[in-house]
């Protein structure tokens, strides 16, 4: 059985972490990946810091993916 921690991240913030990966973005979990990455990245980025509340989960992260699908 999970502890409340795990059930919350299962239901709530796998799914929307996997509707950013679907819709293009790649994950970065660490300092150091944001860091490599941006210091290997050319050109305009759009970064997306996920998250729960309800301005992210009702339109930043839709909005970031269909900008990303129809860019």
């Amino acid at each position: 059985m999970s502890n409340a921690y795990e059930e919350y991240m299962r239901q709530m913030v796998i799914p929307m972490r996997q509707e950013l990966v679907r819709s293009g973005f790649e994950e970065l979990t660490t300092e150091e990946a944001v860091t490599e990455f941006m210091e290997n990245t050319s050109g305009t980025t759009l970064v997306v810091v996920n998250s729960v509340c309800g301005c992210a989960a009702g339109l930043a992260r839709p909005s970031a993916g269909q900008a990303v699908v129809r860019a």
